[in-house]
């Protein structure tokens, strides 16, 4: 009950942060690996050469987030908003027809960018500027588009590439996405003069005087946050389910393929993923409220060394993990440094977790090309999250986060 009348007092912007988590499926991983095999048997490429080429786009998306991101404390959400979703409804249609590995580099950037980067950047950072005290139900609700698509779009996609081609079916679904756009996201948006200047009224007393200024709280700017130490020890237990999940996507087909598995299966199990994301960041999201987001980072490091070989049982571990990832870093950083920058900060966390990710696909490809098996890199994983945890864990201990 508690969540339906929060959605029922704030339906509609909500409903703007699910409509963006549920379009950046386009950019993400799991998405654009589905069509990894065709690629590689179309451009001659080995699995190491395409998670190269997947991981330069990346890098580049990364490092160009950290700039772009911060555009959205500066731009009217709106304008922001139709620039990131053209740009993407164009980076498909150019997808759908590239016919060089230039092309192919530059194309991946503009889906990473926009897709993985700026959709899922917009939508997180619009719940947790707008929404103060259920800050943790909005981000949880906001994120649950990626689910939805991951739940969805895998099989569609399957069936979609088996009756009329990879590039028809980008072809298609970025002709679908921008039909849908155009009626949706201002409709959703209606109203929001208003309500950005009711935000800065309660963030930095904007329009008022007196105590009500006196009593606004700290915000802090970019330079600042990247001179505190605790944004650094935070950042090494985000950075773990992005590298991890994002090499294990973008080589599924491979390790499907490997295990015995048909693609049918393997899109199924995305199901249970969703399900298990979907559940835990809806039980997460009022904790996060109630306890704060920094007092429950260090569970994160637990939840994603659950993995198994089966698809089932290690998509839903990865669901569990990034179910509590999301909402809790959209809370965490703006509980410890204010809302008023907090699109300057998340594009630097983001941008940082969009570079961490960008190396896994082309380390798990070239580790394929020379031999090493899945289950080796996995326990490699393992490492990294085990000694990412004792970080965090020692932090805490020690005081050095509060």
């Amino acid at each position: 009950m508690e969540y339906l009348r929060f959605i029922l007092r704030n339906w509609r912007l909500l409903g703007f942060g699910f409509a963006m988590s549920l379009g950046s499926s386009f950019g993400q991983t799991f998405f654009i690996s589905l069509s990894s095999a065709d690629i590689r048997a179309e451009f001659g490429l080995s699995h190491g050469q395409f998670g190269t080429a997947f991981t330069i786009a990346t890098l580049a998306s990364g490092i160009s987030l950290i700039w772009a991101g911060r555009l959205i404390d500066r731009v009217d959400l709106r304008l922001f908003t139709f620039v990131v979703v053209v740009t993407l409804v164009g980076a498909m249609v150019a997808f759908s027809f590239v016919g060089s590995l230039v092309a192919l580099v530059v194309t991946l950037f503009l889906l990473r960018f926009c897709g993985q980067g700026l959709m899922v950047h917009t939508s997180s950072t619009t719940m947790a500027r707008y929404f103060d005290r259920d800050r943790g139900k909005a981000l949880s609700i906001g994120m649950l588009g990626q689910p939805l698509g991951e739940a969805v779009l895998p099989l569609a996609a399957v069936a979609f590439i088996a009756a009329v081609g990879w590039r028809d079916a980008w072809l298609l679904t970025a002709v679908s996405m921008a039909a849908v756009c155009v009626v949706l996201l201002p409709w959703l948006l209606r109203g929001h003069d208003i309500r950005h200047r009711e935000f800065l009224a309660r963030t930095v007393g904007a329009g008022l005087s007196g105590a009500a200024v006196a009593k606004a709280r700290r915000q802090w700017t970019r330079a600042e946050v990247m001179r505190d130490p605790r944004f650094y020890y935070m950042s090494t237990v985000v950075l773990a389910f992005p590298f991890i999940g994002t090499g294990l996507f973008f080589h599924q087909v491979y390790i499907a393929d490997t295990k015995g598995w048909s693609l049918e299966l393997l899109a199924s199990a995305f199901i249970g993923f969703a399900v298990m994301r979907v559940v835990t960041s809806l039980v997460f999201g009022p904790a996060i409220d109630r306890y704060g987001a920094a007092r429950l980072v260090t569970l994160v490091a637990v939840m994603i060394s659950d993995s198994a070989a089966i698809p089932f049982i290690y998509l839903g571990a990865l669901g569990i993990s990034i179910g509590m990832l999301i909402p809790l870093l959209g809370a965490l950083w703006t509980e410890l440094y204010g809302a008023l920058h907090i699109g300057a900060i998340k594009a630097l966390s983001t941008g940082i977790v969009v570079l961490g990710s960008a190396t896994s696909p082309a380390i798990f490809g070239v580790l394929l090309d020379h031999g090493i098996s899945i289950e080796r890199i996995a326990a490699g994983c393992l490492a990294y999250v085990i000694l990412s945890g004792v970080l965090v864990a020692a932090c805490f201990r020690h005081g050095a986060v509060e």
